[in-house]
């Protein structure tokens, strides 16, 4: 997925690459109007402090180099946002990206003490 960024908290107004974690349930939901997204960058030096996975380009996920996924920065945005879908991510990836934002938001500890993997919900 494309995103454009030019909203209150400023931006260029170009497209930028972004992965949809929301469930895909949520996703195909007509009446869900919002969707997380997570930011993919090109700066994978490995500087960065935050779990940001990186993701190497291949002919299905449609990105032309490696990209780090910025797990610090997920947010909410409208899907009317959403420009146009460049590829699908192997679950493996999509996980690591899980992950990533679970451990920035404080989330891991409930993922390690009821193993439950990751989309699952709690009974």
């Amino acid at each position: 997925m494309l995103i454009r960024r030019a909203d209150r908290e400023g931006g260029d107004g170009k497209l930028r690459p972004c992965m949809v974690i929301s469930s895909s349930e949520r996703g195909r939901d007509a009446k869900a109007e919002t969707v997380l997204v997570v930011p993919l960058t090109s700066d994978t030096d490995g500087k960065q402090r935050l779990p940001m996975p990186v993701i190497t380009p291949d002919p299905s996920n449609g990105l032309v180099q490696r990209s780090a996924a910025m797990c610090g920065r997920v947010s909410c945005i409208r899907k009317a946002r959403l420009d146009q879908q460049i590829g699908t991510v192997h679950a493996q990836q999509l996980r690591r990206v899980r992950l990533g934002v679970a451990a920035v938001i404080g989330l891991t500890d409930l993922l390690t003490t009821q193993k439950l993997p990751i989309g699952t919900p709690p009974k």
